[in-house]
């Protein structure tokens, strides 16, 4: 089927419907009955930047969880992840997302923005035990409560522990 035409009628049944193209269609008659003068038919191909560019919808994350046909026990999970990730509650900034994926050995060089890493990060935690899912989840959600400080001074004094005050104001 030609695109061009298709597009072509999509748009004319938005504009008009299909009643009344359908009554412009029996009203040209028979096609040989009929000729369009040269100058009111427009170009097949405009030649436009960016002509022949096809822009593809992002798939979202219940589509791709449903892609990696994962087990009924961590679909729940991964879905909550993929929402967090797409309200950037988790993973927020595109470092963290390479750091992410890189860490799990995949090429993050292609990779342009958080939106185009949604799929591979769904697939590489498609892979991932119910388990560690909750454990990399309540991970990132703690961490981005906390910030960036507090993780350090846990990491360097313990968990649970907290710098006293000095007394020094």
């Amino acid at each position: 089927m030609n695109a061009a035409l298709m597009r072509q009628l999509r748009s004319l049944l938005a504009r008009y419907g299909h009643g009344q193209v359908r009554e412009a269609i029996s009203a040209l008659g028979e096609p040989r009955s009929f000729e369009i003068p040269a100058a009111q038919v427009a170009p097949a191909h405009p030649m436009k930047h960016g002509a022949g560019r096809t822009t593809t919808r992002r798939k979202s994350v219940r589509e791709l969880v449903e892609a990696a046909n994962v087990d009924s026990d961590i679909r729940p999970v991964l879905e909550r992840i993929g929402a967090a990730y797409v309200a950037k509650e988790i993973l927020p900034e595109f470092w963290r997302v390479r750091r992410f994926l890189a860490s799990e050995g995949l090429d993050t060089r292609k990779l342009r923005s958080r939106a185009d890493a949604l799929p591979k990060v769904v697939a590489v935690l498609a892979e991932k035990r119910r388990e560690r899912l909750e454990t990399l989840l309540n991970r990132w959600r703690k961490h981005a409560e906390q910030g960036d400080l507090a993780m350090m001074a846990e990491a360097i004094l313990g968990p649970g522990k907290t710098v006293a005050p000095t007394g020094d104001r």
